[in-house]
């Protein structure tokens, strides 16, 4: 791993479901995580015309340090956010070479 590529600070955030309230109701939502130093790399972006609207759709990969909690996270538990952008994976983090050094995410924009 060349931790000098990692110069970029991501914000982890996770769905979580609150305590039930005296109304039975039970508050969900993305709640800010750790900070971490990682590499965003913009893979590609494109814009889509649908309905006479345009809407920009950016692919980017992220990598950053093993961590447990993120190699067993899903795109509907985490996700992630560089600066104004947030980011949403697609499918598994991938362990790099197995050794559990590094992770890869590919990631797209949360619109």
């Amino acid at each position: 791993m060349r931790i000098g590529k990692k110069r970029d600070q991501v914000v982890l955030e996770w769905w979580q479901k609150g305590e039930r309230t005296a109304s039975g109701a039970t508050p969900e939502g993305w709640q800010p995580g750790a900070r971490l130093w990682a590499e965003v790399e913009q893979l590609r972006g494109r814009t889509l015309f649908e309905a006479q609207k345009a809407n920009a759709e950016t692919t980017a990969r992220i990598r950053l340090r093993y961590r447990a909690d993120i190699a067993a996270a899903t795109g509907k538990t985490l996700r992630l956010r560089h600066g104004e952008i947030t980011y949403r994976l697609e499918g598994r983090p991938i362990d790099v070479g197995g050794k559990r050094t590094e992770l890869e995410l590919m990631c797209h924009e949360w619109v």
